[in-house]
């Protein structure tokens, strides 16, 4: 299990996203979790089911945890290029943000970049920028399977 620290800060904004996740693998298809490619599937019952009370994660609703979807999608192909052959499934334990420092779209960067750590991944192309007028990040990202 893994926590990756996802940061990006422009014109005095920024996001700021905690983000835990662990991957098992094995040589059956998983239980559980939603398909994302060939061999890798994504489980996000622990956070979208976490205890309101419970102050060391967040609970997502759906069309959140909707956007860490294409977070792994983006790193599938790299992934299951690493791993033999062998069925690939991402669970997310725990997501941390504050409002203040939040936008969804972030969840896809979020858990890209648990990816890229988790899995020794380079970093994929993509483009982060601001739009003033709108006062949001606006994310670029390659088509999954894309990636050079």
């Amino acid at each position: 299990m893994r926590t990756t620290r996802y940061r990006t800060a422009r014109a005095g904004r920024g996001i700021a996203i905690d983000l835990t996740a662990g991957a098992t693998l094995g040589t059956e298809p998983p239980s559980r979790g939603e398909r994302i490619s060939e061999r890798m599937w994504l489980d996000t019952t622990p956070v979208r089911e976490h205890p309101r009370d419970d102050r060391s994660g967040l609970r997502l609703v759906a069309d959140e945890a909707d956007r860490l979807r294409p977070g792994l999608a983006l790193a599938a192909d790299a992934i299951e290029a690493r791993t033999a052959g062998r069925y690939v499934l991402v669970t997310v334990e725990r997501v941390l943000f504050n409002e203040a420092h939040f936008q969804p779209e972030g969840l896809t960067a979020a858990l890209l970049a648990w990816a890229e750590e988790e899995f020794g991944l380079p970093a994929h192309p993509g483009e982060v920028s601001f739009d003033e007028a709108a006062h949001r990040f606006v994310f670029t990202w390659p088509e999954p399977g894309g990636r050079p």
